[in-house]
């Protein structure tokens, strides 16, 4: 899990220019604390950047498409994405993922272990996912685990997806 993890943590603080951290020295936890530390921002929000980042790499953002055909599709599916990357890869331990709605509309994910940082990482990628999707919504990270309040599922033009980054449109 630890090469892994390492090398995308790696190549994200290279693509941000985080200057002054040793990559690959130092263990995950630690990398991103002191790229924290250098950037002058708090730890979680590090790791819902990485999240985010996650989403811009090409075979990722395809496997998360895959999973749904708007965002809402999307968010319903959420509780499949650990099954998904174990598909992948079982160099990484993913916690498992489980999806309720409460009363007033929200949608609320909640991660088995409770750990924050799958907390902080899953708000990134929501948030890019989101974005993704054209969706507007709100999406907040709390103990509990992350509310999302979708305002408007068709605010933006969703970005074009094809199964295959070779295919070619119709």
């Amino acid at each position: 899990m630890h090469d892994l993890v390492n090398r995308a943590i790696e190549k994200f603080l290279q693509e941000e220019s985080v200057p002054g951290v040793e990559a690959g020295l130092l263990p995950p936890a630690l990398m991103l604390q002191a790229a924290a530390d250098q950037l002058g921002k708090p730890p979680d929000e590090l790791i819902e950047d990485l999240g985010a980042w996650l989403v811009r790499q090409d075979e990722i953002w395809r496997l998360l498409r895959f999973c749904g055909s708007d965002f809402l599709d999307f968010l319903l599916r959420l509780d499949e994405l650990p099954e998904r990357i174990r598909l992948i890869t079982d160099d990484v331990e993913v916690p498992e993922i489980a999806l309720s709605r409460s009363a007033d509309g929200l949608v609320w994910v909640t991660i088995s272990d409770g750990s924050p940082v799958w907390t902080a990482l899953l708000s990134g990628l929501l948030r890019a996912m989101a974005d993704d999707y054209g969706t507007l919504c709100v999406i907040t990270r709390s103990a509990d685990g992350i509310a999302i309040d979708v305002s408007d599922a068709a605010f933006a033009e969703a970005r074009t997806f094809r199964l295959s980054a070779r295919a070619v449109p119709a």
